[in-house]
């Protein structure tokens, strides 16, 4: 059996933490939102950015959310075709149109809202106030440097092996 010289310590590991608490708050929550509201967590981050900014092209949210262009897209037809969303009238320049919630949409953002937040605040079960804000300010501050990653990864991947 081949086993590698330094084996990586995944508990000291951040992205291992960051990906697994995401693809299981993720998953959960899709089933959750699914079974309760009929959307999933696609349509879900679709509405919390309109929410957020009254108004968004599918490019607004890749950007945003950092989800995968074809998921937004698909997210933004069922949402419309569900008279959730609808696009914002008139002429716009580039592809993509803005999109805002409908009447029916606001109700749908507003109950996925409080279930999201009561699920957030479990997820957080344990921690002071204090703590809370302290790893939001952290969590912030990692998220500004993603657009480096970015950027490295845009380059040329073969002198980069490492993991993650």
């Amino acid at each position: 059996m081949a086993v590698p010289r330094e084996p990586l310590a995944l508990r000291q590991y951040l992205p291992f933490f960051w990906s697994a608490i995401s693809n299981r708050w993720t998953s959960s929550s899709s089933r959750l939102y699914l079974r309760r509201f009929g959307v999933g967590i696609g349509e879900w981050r679709v509405l919390a950015t309109l929410g957020a900014q009254q108004s968004a092209t599918s490019l607004d949210v890749v950007r945003l959310v950092g989800m995968d262009p074809a998921a937004v897209s698909r997210a933004m037809r069922d949402l419309e075709s569900k008279g959730y969303v609808s696009p914002v009238p008139g002429r716009f320049a580039g592809r993509t149109k803005p999109y805002e919630m409908t009447e029916a949409g606001v109700a749908l953002f507003e109950d996925l809202r409080v279930v999201a937040m009561r699920r957030a605040d479990q997820l957080m079960d344990g921690l002071t106030g204090q703590e809370r804000q302290t790893l939001l300010a952290l969590l912030q501050k990692v998220h500004a440097n993603l657009a480096s990653l970015e950027q490295d990864s845009a380059g040329d991947d073969t002198a980069d092996r490492s993991p993650g």
